[in-house]
């Protein structure tokens, strides 16, 4: 089983289980976390690879600024990916994510991502969208990770937008066959 993401939305306010995958928070619990949070002191280097691919029906790219970063259980990381919408019109898109290996993902923590929330971009516009993360210092302490150096975490986006102009022409063809019958 992997980790993955529902939007921002559509979770309950916190997630204090590590049984439920990969844990995002809250702004007074992420305060508080990254407050007490640090580095394990002698932690091995985990290498952090990133992912994307976009849905079949999304015109966009959508790529990694940096395709890794090295980090110790216990200290914070941002990173980038950038996306463009190819398109002449604006678009509205989701990211979904997984985690691997998945036992890793119970460790993974997300203080912000664009993919907490609904992204949308104008006909022709590139955003850089950051995650902000860390590897929980137990990470370290788990004796089924002791040869896991490294993590991927994938994203893809998706269109969540589809056919938003086709619903409002067919309304306008309503209202013209309305003022015809009158």
């Amino acid at each position: 089983m992997e980790a993955s993401n529902v939007p921002r939305s559509m979770l309950p306010s916190s997630q204090s289980s590590k049984s439920h995958g990969v844990k995002t928070w809250t702004d007074e619990e992420a305060a508080a976390k990254l407050a007490s949070l640090k580095p394990v002191v002698g932690g091995r280097l985990i290498t952090v690879f990133f992912d994307s691919t976009v849905g079949d029906v999304l015109p966009w790219s959508f790529t990694p600024t940096q395709l890794q970063v090295k980090v110790v259980p216990g200290e914070t990381a941002l990173s980038f990916f950038t996306a463009t919408n190819h398109s002449d019109k604006a678009i509205t898109g989701v990211a979904t994510y997984n985690v691997h290996p998945p036992k890793a993902g119970l460790y993974f923590n997300k203080i912000q991502c664009f993919c907490f929330e609904e992204q949308r971009l104008l006909p022709g516009e590139t955003v850089d969208m950051p995650v902000f993360f860390f590897i929980d210092p137990e990470y370290a302490d788990d004796p089924a990770l002791t040869r896991i150096n490294s993590i991927t975490l994938s994203y893809t986006f998706f269109q969540t937008d589809i056919d938003d102009d086709d619903d409002d022409d067919d309304d306008d063809d309503d209202d013209d066959d309305e003022e015809e019958a009158a």
